[in-house]
């Protein structure tokens, strides 16, 4: 037990928690920039889907199934490794919020495509006899409720998110799990290292899983759930 306490009062003290709160801000920064990007491409793959536009329906089913059947560790290579054959070349930080934005999108589509089919078809019916496009009934009308309906599947998938950043590292990003490896290989406190990282991860998707919840019951307050039949 001495042993095991020496363990963490080293991985505790001098440089190394400035180094693991460096990995854990670069976390929520790549992790933040990615859901930015998962949940523009995704709510855009999403509408497109359900209004079933020719075409462009058509690439976003097509996109989501094709992704989802990469795994994320080979989509992270792909955009850092593979796109400087074609004369792109990004950084660590910009190939994996790419990498990451574009492959939570997938699942981010799925999520709103359900928060729009779960909005009762009258809603864009009374918006279009107020004057309304389609396409402004989508927005202002449709779109607000659904992501009520959404916001915590959505929740989950920020979740996701920062949990996939620790595979950054494949791209030299030092972020959080990384910096964990430099200590662990510094230290060689392998169970010492490991279960603080553990801890932080936990501590950070469970802060905000709380904050999720709160913001949801705050939406919900006086709403009624929506009518989940489809017209």
């Amino acid at each position: 037990m001495g042993e095991l306490l020496m363990g963490f009062q080293t991985i505790l003290s001098g440089e190394y928690p400035r180094l693991l709160l460096s990995g854990l801000g670069l976390t929520l920064a790549v992790s933040a920039c990615a859901l930015l990007v998962s949940v523009v491409v995704g709510t855009a793959l999403g509408a497109v889907r359900v209004l079933r536009v020719p075409v462009l329906g058509a690439l976003g089913n097509g996109y989501v199934e094709v992704v989802r059947g990469i795994p994320l560790i080979v989509l992270l290579s792909v955009v850092y490794y593979g796109l400087p054959a074609l004369g792109l070349t990004l950084d660590g930080f910009p190939a994996a919020v790419l990498a990451l934005g574009l492959y939570s999108a997938a699942y981010t589509s799925e999520i709103v495509r359900g928060g729009l089919t779960s909005v009762p078809h009258g809603q864009t019916e009374a918006a279009r006899s107020l004057g309304l496009s389609r396409p402004q009934a989508l927005r202002f009308v449709v779109l607000p409720q659904a992501w009520r309906v959404a916001l915590p599947a959505l929740g989950n998938e920020f979740v996701s998110l920062i949990l996939g950043s620790s595979l950054a590292s494949a791209v030299t990003l030092q972020e959080l799990f990384s910096q964990g490896r430099y200590i662990t290989n510094a230290t060689y406190r392998q169970f010492e290292v490991y279960a603080v990282l553990a801890v932080m991860y936990f501590f950070l998707t469970f802060t905000l899983t709380r904050g999720v919840r709160a913001l949801e019951r705050r939406l919900g307050r006086g709403q009624t759930l929506p009518d989940r039949r489809v017209v």
